[in-house]
């Protein structure tokens, strides 16, 4: 059985790196649909947010591994790159939310950090007249956590695009969403050419 063949079993139908990037903008439109004063839903959408932002570095990984061509046009510009572990950290210190949701999908999924933790770093629900937002703590500066989603998907869309990751079935822009849909960051909705 083939790695993709295997990973098609094990994903409820999710094929490569754009199902889970679709998967991502899912689950940052229920993060801003979702009421502040829930905060079950809060802390759930906000906790899938970063754990599928970061596990997409995984797909993305397998997906460029998937073309020799690709990986060694990949591996003149960022070195070392043999390695899921070695473009992981590329990825966090190109993108600034990326680093961050590292922190936090690995701190939740495994409850805490063995290696390499950022004590620096924190995932809260705010309190006060602020009441039910999910935020980020670094240090001394507080983030919005649904812009840090939004930073870390729109730095996925970015990358397949200028490395051209799917050159057989390019990207097709479908237009804005409208902002009552999934809110106010309209994206454009990543969709594939069926030939």
């Amino acid at each position: 059985m083939t790695r993709q063949e295997q990973r098609a079993q094990k994903a409820f139908g999710l094929r490569d790196s754009r199902d889970l990037l679709e998967k991502l903008r899912w689950e940052l439109s229920n993060l801003f649909q979702r009421q502040r004063y829930d905060i079950a839903v809060c802390q759930y959408h906000a906790f899938n947010c970063a754990v599928t932002a970061w596990h997409m570095t995984d797909w993305l990984w397998h997906d460029i591994n998937s073309s020799p061509t690709l990986k060694s046009k990949l591996q003149q510009k960022i070195t070392p790159m043999n390695r899921c572990d070695e473009f992981q950290s590329y990825v966090r210190a190109d993108c600034s939310a990326l680093r961050l949701c590292y922190q936090i999908a690995t701190g939740s999924k495994h409850c805490f950090m063995e290696r390499n933790p950022d004590s620096t770093v924190e995932a809260k629900i705010t309190e006060g007249d602020n009441y039910g937002n999910p935020i980020v703590i670094e240090g001394d500066t507080t983030h919005m956590a649904e812009n840090l989603f939004w930073e870390a998907l729109f730095w996925f869309k970015a990358f397949i695009r200028e490395w051209d990751i799917f050159p057989e079935e390019p990207f097709i822009p479908q237009g804005d969403t409208p902002d009552d849909e999934i809110g106010p960051c309209p994206i454009l909705v990543v969709t594939r050419v069926h030939r």
